[in-house]
């Protein structure tokens, strides 16, 4: 049985466009939360719709977090003080 790959080789472009498909997604499925919330409909269904939506940009904002945390920031050594551009 094969394992699976759990080394991937992302250069910092491929990561930026992660980041970015991932922002496009949790910024519509808000938006459609918004527009569910201001309908105002207490159907069972939209309430259900809405609970799985609000799950999935939850499970985006927290794979987006990951990515954050894996990243290794740059900081020169030699300098007193250091501002990034």
């Amino acid at each position: 049985m094969s394992k699976p790959n759990t080394e991937f080789n992302l250069g910092l472009r491929d990561i930026d466009l992660i980041e970015d498909a991932l922002n496009s997604v949790i910024a519509r499925r808000s938006s459609t939360m918004t527009l569910m919330t201001d309908n105002n409909h207490e159907n069972t269904t939209d309430i259900a719709s809405y609970r799985e939506i609000r799950q999935e940009v939850a499970d985006l904002r927290d794979l987006l977090g990951r990515l954050h945390n894996q990243k290794n920031w740059y900081r020169p050594q030699n300098q007193a003080a250091y501002v990034s551009g």
